[in-house]
């Protein structure tokens, strides 16, 4: 992934390197919209547990603890705005950044695809049918975890279970095969 980690198709690589999680394949990718402020890219990951989002996201993993997971993020750099704020990163962005994204689906193989986000779901959703994009994974539209924590507390316990049953479909939607034989 040396082709991700040396992007510079835009200009937010000149904010923060890409930020990825470990390269391997998984069972199940969670797909946010862009990068977090990390001191170190290379020892940081996208959507770690020391942000609301990050926590969820490690409490649903722990109860599913047979599966392997892959985090990142629509848009793997860090959007800032002029006052050196974090930003929604703009279309051109993750237009740009996209590729990037499919590179990473064809390399980690993931069985369930969770986008989270109603940004991240139009737009990948809109980009493969634009494409005519096919891929063998499960592919689900979540809410964000940022905003179940910010906004629908009360509901987390539904949303961790929704979640895990989507994990728990993809699973049944495509069995491990026995590779050894």
């Amino acid at each position: 992934m040396n082709q991700i980690s040396n992007c510079k198709e835009c200009n937010l690589c000149t904010n923060q390197k890409p930020l990825m999680d470990r390269l391997r394949e998984c069972d199940i990718m969670w797909v946010g919209l862009s990068a977090k402020r990390v001191k170190d890219v290379n020892v940081n990951y996208p959507l770690e547990n020391n942000t609301n989002s990050g926590r969820l996201i490690e409490e649903i993993e722990r109860k599913n603890p047979n599966i392997k997971y892959y985090k990142t993020n629509l848009v793997k750099c860090l959007p800032l705005g002029e006052d050196d704020k974090i930003r929604y990163p703009t279309r051109k962005e993750m237009s740009v950044c996209i590729r990037n994204l499919f590179m990473e689906i064809e390399a980690v193989k993931p069985r369930t695809i969770f986008l989270l986000g109603d940004i991240v779901y139009k737009f990948v959703n809109n980009y493969m049918k634009k494409n005519d994009i096919i891929i063998n994974a499960n592919i689900v539209k979540i809410e964000h975890p940022s905003y179940i924590c910010v906004y629908k507390r009360k509901q987390r316990g539904e949303y961790i279970a929704k979640v895990i049953d989507e994990i728990e479909r993809g699973n049944r939607m495509f069995p491990v095969s026995d590779k050894s034989k």
